[in-house]
């Protein structure tokens, strides 16, 4: 199957734009989150047409929700159809403007579509400007409100906050594209400088996306809403009981070392943290976490059993989640193309700041990527599951 390999598929719901009671607000949330649960089920399973109809409901039902309009504008480029991505891409730009992921993906339809692409970008802001007209309303209310679900992010934030948002990250990233203007060699010692405060920046730009997401969180349910599938769909939808909603367990005995420092390890040692070891880690990008306290997913019985022990990075990375994916290790900023390499890089990081919130720091280093510069350049990754 296939995991996203940007943005993680969020388990907090976004907060609401603005809607005429607390409980219509909930029902709309809930189907949202049913949605964008079912899209990336689809995707994970191959099924892209399926996966397109279920973002396309989903934008439908929320523009202005990132992980929809990103999920349609992926489902259309799994389909080999850029010119439908690119306009879905420039109308959520309308909605969401300056978000970083969607800029990034508009700049990579552009590229591919060469002078057909600024006729398409024309008749998307002409069919933008009707749509924006009844969100207009929707954001002004949610400002005058006030209260828990005033400022949320990504989903119902004013155009000044999108816009601050895209000042910040790119002045977050300013650093490290000086560094890289002047850096004669990737594939050299030389490069640590950049690699070093790329990684940073992002890091630090996501841990305050998802903190101000989980602030503006609501109240979702920890069942996937199965209502618009068949009986065979839905009989699918629970065959490794991944990829949905897991709530925490309410207790749970973690070992005595948990979350306690192990230094650095190589893959052979971080290998003894298994899932039958007692104790939990897992390795993103170099960095080791302890998931120790989710044995309902990465303990024996858990669907993400087989991912406790290993280095996951290159599983994130490309989108493909099988076991054979685990501990490949390749030098990820020397990608083929610039693009590619700040897309993908970029939604890596985003999955360790994720991985951060809900399982604190890290524990420890994986020494493979002491010398990153050393290890070989990535293949190429068919983009299936990308949702930025």
């Amino acid at each position: 199957s296939i995991i996203s390999s940007s943005l993680p598929l969020p388990l907090y719901p976004a907060a609401p734009m603005a809607h005429q009671s607390q409980s219509v607000s909930t029902a709309v949330d809930s189907e949202l989150h049913s949605l964008l649960e079912a899209g990336a089920l689809h995707l994970g399973q191959q099924e892209v047409v399926k996966a397109l109809k279920v973002y396309t409901r989903a934008v439908d039902l929320r523009p202005g929700d990132l992980a929809a309009c990103t999920g349609k504008v992926e489902a259309l480029r799994a389909l080999k159809r850029p010119r439908g991505a690119l306009k879905a891409c420039a109308l959520a730009l309308r909605v969401l403007p300056g978000c970083q992921p969607l800029m990034l993906a508009q700049d990579g339809l552009v590229a591919e579509l060469g002078d057909d692409a600024q006729a398409i970008l024309d008749e998307a802001a002409s069919n933008g400007e009707a749509a924006l007209a009844p969100l207009a309303g929707h954001t002004a209310a949610s400002a005058a409100e006030g209260g828990e679900g005033a400022a949320p992010c990504p989903a119902a934030k004013s155009q000044d906050q999108s816009h601050k948002e895209t000042k910040t990250l790119k002045a977050l990233l300013s650093h490290s594209t000086k560094l890289e203007a002047n850096l004669p060699d990737m594939a050299s010692e030389e490069s640590v400088a950049y690699r070093l405060a790329r990684k940073e920046e992002l890091i630090s730009f996501y841990r305050d996306f998802y903190a101000k997401t989980r602030e503006q969180q609501t109240a979702a349910p920890s069942t996937l809403d199965t209502s618009q599938y068949s009986k065979k769909e839905k009989t699918g939808l629970k065959i490794q009981d991944g990829h949905r909603p897991m709530p925490r367990p309410e207790f749970v005995e973690v070992p005595a070392d948990h979350k306690q420092p192990v230094g650095t390890l190589s893959p052979a040692e971080l290998s003894k943290y298994n899932c039958d070891s007692g104790r939990f880690l897992l390795a993103i990008h170099g960095d080791v976490f302890d998931v120790s306290d989710r044995p309902d997913k990465y303990g024996p019985d858990g669907p993400y059993h087989s991912m406790s022990g290993h280095d996951i990075t290159w599983a994130l990375w490309s989108g493909y989640d099988e076991e054979q994916e685990w501990d490949k290790y390749f030098d990820v900023q020397r990608c083929a193309t610039r693009e590619e390499r700040n897309r993908r890089f970029q939604g890596l990081m985003s999955w360790w700041a994720f991985f951060e919130l809900e399982y604190g720091v890290p524990v420890g280093r994986l020494d493979v990527y002491d010398r990153e510069w050393e290890l070989p350049p990535p293949p190429a990754v068919q983009d299936l599951c990308v949702v930025m």
